[in-house]
């Protein structure tokens, strides 16, 4: 062997071994940041050492919601497309991770030609048809000397993550966005329970105000108005039922059920009361329980190894392929040592005169990456004011549950007045049932507050990441 034509060949490759641009890569906000921010928030609030649960929703005790909720995370279409784009995210991984090893191929001809007799070939072969056999076994494989391969494996492995967290962040939205949508149905049951209330109070006014109309001691101003309120409870409750019938559809649309299967759902049967705990272990390792956290956080992470893949694009590599067949006219002879035909390569990729385009490859990934960590630290900033607003929020409604409870007990002190009054003959009906109907009007408005806090706390339930913990055995 001529060593001196080896050292030439491999001369280039040393030459430009260190040749990697330098790049400028974005930093991603750092979790304790994120912690010590959201901690200053913590001491605001009441909280414990409780664990947020996947099945959170069980807490409202409803069978039917546990049901319908169960069935659309195991067969809704949005999850089933999340649930094939992972399963292709980890094919992709298993076809990067099959080119760690040699690539070997077998095949295998016959080809039956009439040679020309005015070739290169003479006779007796010129001018025969002939049988050409030819099997052959062929080797391939590319050295990985500067991780390349290894930096692939480990982007599609982040990917995958990053699918797999998506599809843990759609099954939150869409159970929250289903237990809120249940919840609310059960409200407007309950309001239509008190509507169909103040409908037969009110209807009692009106029969009492006509006597007195026969007897000459009012006009007829007093039933218009009465009838007048009759027919605008009348238009709620219609708007109930519209209201409760969009949910039920709502609810069939999220799931993924066909619309026959609103009509065998049954009145909600909700616990009140539930009352979410704000668990401390969210807070002070916030970013591990937000999903979409995790989806940027292993997107960017994917285009980090992809920076170190292009970087090994800069260095010199060998292949080698080998080939071992027979090829022969006869098929008695095909597998003689005659009929052997071996024959093997070595080759060298040397980045000699492409640098420019390698450079542009590089910053390509390098401005991929850093896009995807702007992504990332928007993602988190946007994810813990998202928190700390909906905790603000629910001490606020906290404050206005308190002032309503207290009117209401207003309320209903003036009703049991007026009760006595009635009952010690001061008095007649009427200013009894007006205050009855008072009270019965504000439970609406409780409701409503009710709703406002429950729809508050599933939100929460979302915000803190819906019981979703980052996988420990990410790729890094």
């Amino acid at each position: 062997m001529d060593y001196r034509s080896l050292l030439l060949t491999f001369l280039p490759a040393f030459l430009l071994l260190g040749c990697v641009p330098a790049i400028q890569k974005a930093s991603p906000l750092q979790d304790t940041v994120i912690t010590n921010d959201l901690e200053k928030s913590l001491d605001l609030f009441n909280h414990n050492d409780s664990l947020l649960v996947r099945e959170w929703w069980k807490n409202f005790g409803d069978k039917q919601l546990d049901s319908l909720i169960e069935e659309a995370l195991s067969s809704a279409p949005s999850l089933q497309s999340l649930e094939a784009r992972y399963t292709q995210a980890n094919t992709v991984i298993e076809s990067v991770q099959s080119r760690n090893l040699p690539h070997l191929s077998a095949d295998a001809s016959v080809i039956r030609e009439r040679f020309s007799e005015n070739h290169i070939f003479p006779a007796p072969l010129g001018g025969s048809t002939n049988n050409q056999y030819q099997p052959q076994l062929s080797l391939d494989y590319d050295f990985d000397f500067w991780n390349a391969r290894s930096s692939r494996i480990l982007a599609a492995q982040n990917t995958a993550l990053a699918q797999r967290a998506a599809i843990e962040a759609t099954k939150i939205a869409l159970s929250s966005a289903m237990c809120e949508t249940y919840l609310s149905w059960n409200y407007d049951e309950q309001k239509l329970i008190v509507l169909n209330s103040i409908d037969q109070t009110t209807k009692e006014e009106i029969k009492i105000l006509e006597k007195q109309h026969k007897l000459g001691l009012i006009d007829g101003i007093a039933i218009n108005d009465k009838k007048s309120a009759l027919s605008r409870i009348k238009q709620d409750r219609e708007k109930l039922q519209r209201s409760i019938e969009g949910k039920k559809e709502a609810l069939c649309v999220l799931g993924g059920f066909l619309p026959s299967r609103a009509e065998t759902l049954q009145v909600p049967h909700i616990h009140d009361g539930f009352n979410l705990p704000i668990p401390k272990e969210v807070m002070l390792n916030f970013v591990a329980h937000r999903p979409d956290v995790a989806i940027a956080k292993y997107t960017a992470l994917s285009k980090s190894h992809t920076i170190e893949e292009t970087k090994a694009q800069f260095y010199p590599n060998i292949s080698l392929s080998g080939l071992i067949g027979f090829t022969s006219f006869s098929w008695a002879k095909l597998f003689d040592h005659s009929s052997y035909t071996p024959s093997a390569g070595v080759a060298f990729s040397l980045p000699l005169l492409d640098w420019g385009m390698r450079k542009a490859n590089l910053q390509n990934s390098v401005s991929d990456y850093n896009a995807s960590v702007y992504d990332y630290n928007g993602v988190v900033i946007k994810a813990a004011n998202e928190v700390v607003l909906l905790l603000k929020q629910s001490k606020y409604l906290e404050l206005q549950r308190q002032f309503h409870e207290e009117e209401m007990a207003a309320k209903k002190a003036n009703s049991e007045i007026a009760y006595k009054k009635r009952l010690l003959g001061l008095s007649n009906k009427l200013p009894y049932l007006g205050a009855k109907k008072i009270i019965e009007e504000a439970q609406i408005e409780t409701l409503s507050l009710n709703e406002a806090k429950t729809e508050l706390q599933i939100n929460l339930i979302k915000a803190m990441g819906g019981g979703y913990r980052e996988d420990t055995n990410a790729s890094r």
